[in-house]
């Protein structure tokens, strides 16, 4: 066997050299797990603030449901309690008993972003519904123009939007004390059209619901 003699002049070198490689891979090694961790803590920040910014998109998604909800419930509620105090001012020959129904004027689009709450057919029921409002509000702000009795073709108007979502039972509607009754107590009966029912109880269910989910995040 050979044994390789280094000669003296080479081991202070060779020991310097192999300092500085075994200090560099340490250095190397320590600076490799420093990033490693800064990268790992670096990414689970990110998810972090992207699981926030999630849950803060839907927690304002639900509240904008929400309040579309409402603005429906609203709509067709005071146009109800419109139509009801319209029909007795003008059968009372009331003066001033008629005035166009506030609305949300972006209607259609509150409608549209329910419709995955809704069938096409109860969306079809809501956009009748206003489009009964916009002619009954376009009567009133033009009865100068109308050329028989315009008292005549708003009652008509107000009846129209009253057999919409009561159909033959209109007329029981207009029995009521509309000072008094409810919101709900205008669709939680028996003499409302089984379908508009269902969509002003949806209306309701909605909003509940979405709170819900506000709830459990």
């Amino acid at each position: 066997m050979f044994l390789i003699t280094i000669p003296n002049y080479l081991v202070t070198p060779l020991i310097s050299a192999s300092a500085i490689l075994l200090g560099s891979l340490v250095g190397a090694y320590f600076s490799w797990v420093i990033s490693n961790k800064t990268t790992v803590k670096s990414i689970k920040e990110q998810y972090r603030i992207m699981e926030i910014n999630r849950k803060y998109e839907e927690e304002h998604k639900c509240k904008k449901i929400c309040v579309y909800a409402n603005i429906i419930r609203l709509d067709v509620c005071t146009s109800i309690f419109q139509s009801i105090r319209g029909i007795k001012g003008i059968n009372n020959n009331e003066e001033g008993s008629f005035y166009p129904i506030p609305i949300n004027k972006s209607y259609s689009n509150l409608v549209a972003a329910l419709s995955d709450k809704y069938t096409l057919k109860e969306l079809s029921y809501l956009y009748q519904l206003y489009g009964i409002i916009e002619k009954l509000n376009y009567d009133i702000l033009n009865q100068g123009l109308i050329e028989k009795s315009y008292r005549e073709v708003i009652l008509k108007d107000y009846e129209g939007l009253l057999k919409k979502i009561y159909g033959i039972n209109y007329k029981e509607i207009l029995r009521v004390d509309h000072d008094k009754i409810s919101y709900k107590e205008l669709y939680e009966n028996n003499i409302i059209k089984e379908g508009y029912r269902e969509v002003l109880r949806k209306l309701d269910y909605i909003c509940i619901l979405e709170q819900e989910k506000i709830g459990h995040k």
